[in-house]
Parts: structure tokens; sequence; C-alpha cells
């Protein structure tokens, strides 16, 4: 399984699209299930800015070179 997945592609699976949220969001599995496809479009779009924040953070600092 690939850890990075783009949660906007249209190739992931509901349960990719429900990890995506209960790891990166926190939701509970249960609270993924129930969501409208709106709300989840949301959210799914909402996961990737936060992916790219923690992957901002990860990289270092051009004040540190």
């Amino acid at each position: 399984m690939e850890i990075n997945k783009d949660t906007t592609s249209t190739e992931l699976s509901t349960q990719d699209e429900n990890w995506e949220l209960m790891s990166v969001l926190g939701m509970k599995w249960s609270e993924t299930n129930n969501l409208t496809k709106i709300d989840r479009d949301f959210l799914l779009r909402k996961v990737e800015i936060v992916k790219e924040h923690i992957k901002k953070q990860r990289q270092p600092s051009d004040l540190l070179g």
C-alpha cells in the first residue's frame, strides 16, 4: 500500500479515503462512513493541505545552511 497517496485521486478506494481521514484528521472510522460526498471531498482536500504542511516542516531550513 502506498503511503503518500493523493487523496484527491479518483483511484482511491473508500477504505483508503477513510484511512486518510482517520490518520491525518483524527476522525473515528465510524464517522468517516457517515460523510456526505460534499463533506468527504472537502475533508480530503484538507487532508492534502495538512500533508503538504507536514512535508514543508520536514524540509531543512534554508537559514540553517
